[in-house]
Parts: structure tokens; sequence; C-alpha cells
């Protein structure tokens, strides 16, 4: 029999508080189907170059509001961050514009990627079994200005994998079909088919992007994508992305088993921007550079794009201002290291003014750029721990001098950033009501999804582990009141602008578990379709009597870590009708089934769906079903099934 390892989840419903904040109006966002929605005015609008030095000169794009009239005028500067665009009368899109329901009018931007195989040499060790867009690790960097739509026709030149992508942490306001998610949203990509993607980035900051197939953002699949936008810190200078992530040596399908059989699957390597240096592999330019000028601020872009790792960032000799947590703006706080979990993303000033513990200036020409393996957040083995120092400030153009500096005294301790230090700059709208009596449904046992001779053991954070149908998405069963349970949807039908509030937890006291395997583990937590409030993050077993909520204006992001043994609370506005995915962010985990759908307003979304609007999501399907129907396309034609793991 399947045994289920879970963190459990308890949904709350508030039906009779009367929402504290004002009533949002959605933004519009028909115009993303408009044709001609790239057609300039002749209104004389602003066209400038975000603040952006690309090291690819080819990668500088120019934000173009022509059709907001000659009024408007940017007011970014290096000592006016906070300010986007300035208007008639004292109007301005800036750092305290609630851009949940307000955002400037940009153009439409197109790009295109062509997933396909590549062998990969990140850190001196060929990967063989790579998988890619455009021939490149990382893809490439996917950039727009605040209020542009994106449209991006994605390529599937695999032989044996289906694929879509995913736009983390895009909030897809009324665009439920665009999020990316194969058994979801919609079927996977067939090889030789091609699929495109159109929505608008009515939020601004840095994320990523990465194929939600199965394993396959761990092979290669995944690129940076910044929203330009104002910023809560002033800086002169930004660098361009830095990826970090942990890497292995063969693909997640070849190893996916060791985890399905109750052991974590080993890592190999720490990558910064698709560079890494593993000890025994060739030598060569495997390490991650940047160049400093003193006396300057630089804006670095960070996220974690890894499989397993939760890593601590830091600069030797260097302190840095943290001024926004995923999507959300925040009051920016001071420290000399940061946390960043899997999926997160942090916007940090950096002063290029390197001093010593003493407090003197350090006049050195190098400096390392650590990424450290947090303690049980990662996979890499005991004395296997890759190198931390995977990257290198340099103080003179070209240089190629080796850094002799020394880690900081700081806490690598597994967490999240200070609760209290990720203040929302925007708090119109997130005072949250206080919720009812509690009341929480136990987690009950189940198999899960049969596989043949399956003794596995899965992740669930519902009341099953999820196993999705790629050919048969939640978007096209939208007439169902009775959901396949292997789907683990969860509906939640509330009026508009009323809160879902959900519990997660990973032990508790006060509620039986069922005989499901409550593993005292952290997770990573990641919600599509929204930025969720965290009410509360604790690291003590969960019991009712712990709770302490924080309503007004709480941390907001789209990913949380769930601390090993303790629980969060989370809520968000059922203000964006579509089947949510919520999942853990270790890719091991989402594919052994540790997610679960919530379907936010039903009929609503049913409405939304329009014969044309699913017209493209058909389409998919039939050429999925009629590529998989083929037993030539399949790696081994001999297997009993094809799809061992959740799918997503």
């Amino acid at each position: 029999m399947k045994l289920l390892r879970d963190c459990w989840v308890a949904l709350l419903d508030l039906f009779n508080a009367v929402t504290l904040g004002p009533s949002f109006n959605h933004l519009d966002s028909q115009h993303v189907l408009d044709a001609d929605y790239n057609i300039k005015d002749d209104n004389g609008g602003p066209v400038f170059a975000p603040p952006s030095r690309p090291q690819d000169p080819n990668a500088l794009i120019t934000c173009d509001y022509s059709r907001m009239g000659r009024e408007w005028k940017p007011c970014s500067t290096p000592t006016s961050r906070a300010c986007w665009l300035a208007g008639p009368g004292g109007q301005e899109y800036n750092i305290l514009t609630n851009y949940e329901t307000e955002a400037p009018t940009g153009i439409l931007r197109k790009y295109t990627l062509t997933a396909e195989e590549k062998t990969i040499n990140a850190d001196g060790v060929p990967m063989p079994y790579g998988k890619v867009f455009d021939g490149k690790y990382p893809g490439k960097w996917i950039q727009a200005c605040w209020g542009d739509t994106l449209e991006i026709t994605v390529k599937n030149n695999l032989r044996f994998n289906g694929t879509t992508v995913h736009w983390h942490g895009l909030r897809q306001l009324d665009s439920l079909e665009m999020d990316g998610v194969n058994g979801v949203t919609q079927c996977p990509i067939a090889p030789g088919e091609s699929y495109t993607y159109r929505f608008r980035a009515v939020q601004y900051g840095t994320s990523w992007y990465h194929s939600h197939y199965s394993l396959q953002y761990g092979d290669g699949m995944a690129g940076p994508l910044t929203i330009h936008g104002p910023h809560s810190s002033d800086y002169d200078e930004p660098k361009d992305p830095i990826l970090m992530t942990d890497w292995n040596h063969r693909s997640g399908f070849q190893d996916f088993y060791i985890e399905l059989g109750g052991a974590g699957v080993p890592m190999d390597s720490i990558l910064l921007n698709g560079k890494g240096s593993y000890a025994g592999g060739a030598q060569g330019d495997f390490k991650y550079s940047t160049t400093f000028e003193r006396g300057k601020k630089y804006l670095l872009r960070l996220i974690n794009t890894s499989v397993a790792a939760t890593f601590v960032f830091a600069i030797d000799n260097h302190k840095m201002t943290v001024m926004s947590s995923d999507f959300v703006p925040i009051h920016p706080y001071e420290t000399d290291h940061v946390v960043v979990g899997i999926g997160q993303r942090y916007h940090v000033v950096v002063e290029a003014n390197p001093r010593n513990p003493d407090g003197k200036p350090n006049l050195g020409e190098a400096f390392w750029m650590r990424t450290i393996p947090s303690p049980g957040c990662h996979n890499f083995q005991p004395g296997g721990i890759p190198d931390e120092r995977q990257g290198i400030v340099h103080y003179k153009k070209g240089s190629t001098a080796y850094p002799f500096t020394s880690r900081g005294n700081f806490s690598i301790t597994c967490r999240d950033e200070p609760f209290d230090k990720l203040r929302p700059f925007v708090a119109e709208g997130w005072v949250v009501p206080k919720p009812g009596p509690l009341s929480v449904d136990p987690p009950v046992p189940g198999r899960g999804h049969p596989l043949p001779n399956d003794q596995f053991v899965r992740w669930a954070i519902g009341p099953r582990n999820l196993y999705i149908n790629f050919s048969d998405p939640t978007i096209l069963n939208l007439e169902k009141t009775q959901w396949n349970p292997d789907y683990v949807v969860i509906p939640k039908d509330l009026p508009e602008g009323k809160w879902i509030y959900m519990i997660i937890f990973g032990n508790t006291t006060s509620v039986p578990s069922n005989a499901r395997g409550l593993i005292p583990v952290a997770h990573p937590i990641h919600l599509h379709g929204h930025d969720f409030a965290l009410l509360q993050q604790s690291t003590t077993p969960f019991d009712q009597t712990l709770l302490n909520l924080k309503l007004d204006n709480p941390p907001r992001r789209d990913v949380i870590l769930l601390p090993a043994n303790g629980f969060v609370v989370i809520a968000f506005k059922a203000d964006n009708p579509g089947a949510w995915l919520i999942h853990c962010h270790i890719a091991w985990h989402a594919s052994s089934g540790l997610a679960m759908q919530v379907l936010e307003s039903q009929d609503a979304l049913r409405k939304q769906m329009t014969a044309a609007r699913l017209a493209p999501v058909e389409k998919g399907c039939a050429s999925w079903d009629k590529w998989f129907s083929d037993p030539k396309n399949l790696w081994d034609r001999n297997v009993s099934f094809f799809q061992e793991d959740s799918g997503i």
C-alpha cells in the first residue's frame, strides 16, 4: 500500500465578516485579447529606457507609454526610484500605487521560446539529458514594463516530452488559461506543436518562468523574467538577474524513483546563472562574476530556481538593503545576508563600499559572492556539500583576481526572512478581516493513484496526493460538481472580495493525523493566481491556542516557507476566479503529489471561459492526444504506464 507523507492544509470560509478594505475593481484585462493592442496612438506619451544596463546590449528594451498622452513623463532617477510615471494634476504611478487595481497602459511585447534538448556543461561535468529554451541555460531574459501585455509563443521541439510554461508569481488576473500548468489550465504542448500565452503584467519586479511539466525545470527549462517598475530604495545601476540553483548531473526523470523510495535525491552542484565549479570536474570558466565601481549602489535581482535547496546569499564584507520580496515592494531594511527559498525572489541594493568587521574600508580587488545551502533544506550529501563560493565581485574591470575573503558572522538556519521586516509599501486593501471560529477537518488516509507494483512513499497536502490527467485539464471540466479525487480540487465559491484562509502545518498537537505521517520537513509553499497575506508563521507544532494573527498590512508574497515542525496561516481575497494550484516548490515533492487545486468562484470562472477562449486549449489537447496515441512517440513503448509522477 502506498504511504503518504504530508503537511496538512485547512481551509476556512468567512461568509459573514465585512471586508474592511475598499472593494476591488478589476483591472481591464479584455484588451489582452485585442489584436490591435500594439498599435501606437499619436498621443506623444513617454518612451524611455528603463533603469537597466544588461550585459547583453541586445537585451535593452524601451518602455513605451505612447497611448497615455504627452502629459505623462518618466520620473525614475537614481535618487527617486519610488516614482515611475508622473502625469497631469500631480498624478503618479509610483511605489504607493495599488498595483492590484491600477497599472499604466503599456504596449504588446512578443517573445518566442523553443524547448529543445541539449547537453549542458554548467560546472565541468556534462549533463547529457538537458532540456533548455533556445539552446541556452538559463533561458533568455524576458523583460517588459509595468502595464505591458506579454505574448509568448512556446514551441516544443523535445522528442519524448510534452511541456507547458508557468510565469511564476504573475497573478494572471482573469487569465487562468495562461497560467501554464498541464492537467489544470491546458494539456501539454505536444512535440512539434506550439502554444501562445498572452497576459498583462499588472505587477512589477523580478521572477522566473519555468516548465510545469513534471521535473523538466530541474533539467534546465527555466529563465529570468523582469517587469520594470518603481522601487522602494534608490540605486545607481542594476545588474542582470542572478539565478541560484542546485544542480544534478543526471536528469530528474532518471532519479525520481529515489524520491519515491523515501530517500531524498542527492544533488551534485551549485550554479549561479548557469555556472558552477564541481570538485573533480573539468577546469575552466565556471564561476559567475560581476564588476562593481566603488561608491556606487547596485540593484541585484535574486531568484532561487532550485529543485531542493534554500540558500543564504551574501557578498563578503558588503551590506545590502532588501526592498522587495517576490513581487511585493517592502519598506527597506539593511542586512549582510538574505535567505532565499525555492521560488522566492528579492530585490536588494548593494553599496560598493566593502568594509572589514572593524568597520574600516576594505580596499581589496575581489570578494566572494556566496550561496550557502541552509542545513536541513537541501539535498546535498554529508561530506559532499559543494563550495558555497560560486560568484566573484571584482572592483577592476577585466580582473581575474582570486578572492581571499571570509564569510560573515551570520546564521544559516533554514528559515524565511524575518516576519517583521517584510512590511509591504502598499497597504491599501490589505486589512484582513478576522476569521470566524476555526473548524478543521482532520486528514484522512488515502492510497493515491496506483502504479504497477507501487509500494512508494508519496507526499500530499490535501486528502490525497495529486495526480492529474494530462489529457483532461480542470479548465475543460468547469461544468462538473464532482471531481476525480486524484485532482485534489477544493471548491471555494465565495462572493467577490471575501477572503479564503488556509492553515498549513507539518506537525500538530490538536488535529488527529488519522494514520497519515506528518513529517517535520520544511516546505516552500507556492500559490498560483494570488499574492497571499502571511498572517502567522511559527516554528512550533500547530495548536489552535497558539493562533496570533497579524491582520493589518501583514507580509505578502507568493512563496512561503512552512517551517519544519511548524505552521503558517495565509489568506487571500476571492477576486480572481480560477483553478489555482498550491504546491510545494521542492520539485521532487511536487512531482510526488504535494499539491492541490483551489477552485475559486467556479460559476464566475465558467462564464469567463467562453468558447473562443477555450478553443486554443481544446486544440492543444487534440494535438496532445494525437501525439500520445502513437506508441512510436514514447521513450519506451513497452512500459505499461506513461506518467509516474503527479504531472506537475
